[in-house]
């Protein structure tokens, strides 16, 4: 009796994980397809990040001769307050390292910026 419990409360619990995930997909999760960060970009905002602190420079990039870079600052944009976020970068080595005070692209959900903010813009780059 009590395995034929737990065997219906896990797949009652797969349903809701499916179900769950499908609906992730149909909001423009990254598997959605199309659009910026492999995902999709519905709901998304641009403002700007103003950043107040910055990671040392490392003295030569990794292999492909990417660096890795730390920045804080402050989000502002369209109907969200700034909102103070942390996050990383990757540079490639002729990309100018961030210094305190640069502003920076980004996107965001609006009311969600501290979670849900990435680098860039909503524009796609034109084909090369």
């Amino acid at each position: 009796m009590l395995s034929i419990a737990f065997t219906i409360m896990f797949a009652i619990l797969l349903v809701v994980l499916i179900l769950q995930w499908q609906r992730g997909r149909a909001a423009g999760g990254r598997a959605a397809g199309g659009g910026l960060f492999g995902g999709g970009t519905t709901g998304f905002v641009e403002g700007t990040l103003t950043v107040t602190g910055v990671s040392d420079q490392a003295e030569q990039g990794d292999k492909n001769g990417d660096m890795f870079c730390t920045v804080s600052g402050t989000i502002i944009g369209p109907d969200t307050p700034p909102t103070d976020v942390y996050g990383h970068l990757v540079l490639g080595a002729e990309t100018p390292w961030p210094k305190i005070g640069t502003d920076m692209p980004v996107v965001y959900k609006p009311g969600k910026a501290e979670t849900s903010w990435r680098f860039g813009s909503l524009e796609v780059p034109p084909a090369a």
